[in-house]
């Protein structure tokens, strides 16, 4: 039960940063920028320097990678628990909509940061 609730805490986190990304970049703002300089403050996290920094900065969604499926998978795992004990938690609820619609357009065997492609589309 640890491993998913990780999990869903991540995929959670990463869509986070994937939508500061995308608004940085929109506004003209560097994302490796945004991210250095989010790192120095509350928002720093393992996701923001790992997944963050090395992924969805550099674009860098290998296959054979955790992949958006199994991103899928887990934190499906994870609404069945929380609907087991009458909870509605709406933001995995969203994260699996973005993750289903990442696998729709063709990133499920990509590295689940891939998210971050697929903003604005």
């Amino acid at each position: 039960m640890t491993k998913i609730l990780n999990n869903m805490v991540l995929f959670e986190t990463v869509n986070a940063l994937a939508e500061a990304v995308a608004v940085a970049k929109q506004n003209g703002v560097d994302p490796k920028l945004l991210l250095d300089t989010l790192s120095k403050g509350s928002a720093d996290s393992f996701a923001l320097r790992n997944h963050g920094m090395k992924a969805i900065v550099p674009g860098n969604f290998p296959e054979r990678a955790f992949s958006t499926e199994y991103a899928l998978k887990d934190l499906s795992y994870a609404l069945e628990l929380a609907a087991d004990a009458g909870l509605k938690i709406r933001g995995a609820e969203l994260v699996r909509t973005i993750l289903q619609e990442a696998i729709d357009a063709g990133s499920g065997d990509n590295y689940f940061p891939v998210i971050a492609k697929h903003i604005g589309r």
